[in-house]
């Protein structure tokens, strides 16, 4: 068995995880899928080849589950934001609809104060 090509698939597996974090981080997977994809390929045919370790094969299945963590917690997380974020849409827009219709004129309005207590016009005063 070959230790070089066992620690370079360790370092791989773990350099997914930074990948994967890039993805999240850029909002593009690509290349996180296409490296995920050539390492579980190269795991594969070295397993079947009888030549992957067996702490290999051991951090390849720990990464896979941490990664199925981590995609089902950030889904999770989305879900959680969207119903949020519609809750609170549907707050707000009850809330302005209440205060539009709190502050709408009504008929009994009372006079303005202003109206009250204003001087008469120049016009008028020229009448006396």
């Amino acid at each position: 068995m070959d230790p070089t090509f066992n620690n370079v698939i360790d370092h791989r597996l773990v350099a997914s995880i930074d990948d994967f974090f890039d993805g999240i981080r850029t909002s593009d997977m690509d290349k996180f899928i296409c490296t995920r994809q050539i390492i579980d390929k190269d795991v594969t045919d070295s397993r079947n080849q009888g030549i992957l370790h067996v702490e290999t094969r051991s951090l390849a299945v720990g990464v896979n589950d941490w990664m199925q963590v981590l995609c089902d917690t950030f889904t999770n997380l989305e879900v959680e934001t969207e119903r949020r974020a519609a809750r609170f849409k549907d707050l707000v827009t009850t809330t302005e609809a209440h205060e539009d219709h709190s502050h709408s004129p009504s008929s009994s309005r009372s006079p303005s104060p202003y109206r009250a207590t204003r001087s008469p016009s120049p016009s008028s005063s020229s009448q006396l």
